[in-house]
């Protein structure tokens, strides 16, 4: 997660070099001897620099925080996508699911219409119903949400789904 205090700095390192600036004009405008000497020393633009260089360093540092915070996210979104895959592929070789009953099973959890499982594999609605109907003989679920919850609840908790 990016740091709320380094982003804040940054901010306010970008938001003091438009001070700085307007501060050395309006100084100029007023006929401050010291603002003018302090120009020929270039001590402004010295100071705008070190605050802009600042900025761009912590906002470097952040962007590359961020990229590993998301980094680990798509390494737990792969992991937990594999474990429910073996845990979809154990059971529907418990349950001796045919290879067409896993292609319905996995539009059932996606959550596709008996109309789109058929659009979708090619086969009339009736065929996608006789298959769902044996899916959930097979597993002993009596529908969609019931079997999606057992392995819901099986994934989150590590248990076995019992039928």
């Amino acid at each position: 997660m990016p740091s709320k205090s380094r982003l804040t700095f940054a901010f306010f390192a970008s938001l003091s070099c438009a001070f700085v600036m307007m501060f050395e004009d309006i100084g100029e405008a007023m006929g401050a001897e010291w603002i003018e000497r302090w120009d020929d020393h270039h001590v402004w633009e010295v100071m705008i620099m070190a605050f802009l260089f600042g900025a761009i360093a912590v906002l470097g540092l952040e962007v590359r925080k961020m990229r590993r915070y998301q980094e680990t996210l798509e390494d737990k979104v792969n992991r937990a996508s594999d474990a429910f895959e073996e845990m979809l592929t154990a059971y529907f070789d418990q349950w001796a699911f045919s290879s067409a009953e896993r292609d319905v099973t996995r539009l059932l959890l996606k959550g596709c219409s008996v109309a789109e499982m058929a659009e979708i594999r090619n086969a009339k609605e009736g065929t996608i119903k006789a298959q769902t109907n044996s899916i959930y003989k097979k597993s002993g679920y009596s529908g969609k949400t019931q079997l999606l919850s057992a392995l819901l609840e099986d994934l989150t908790h590590g248990g076995s789904v019992s039928v």
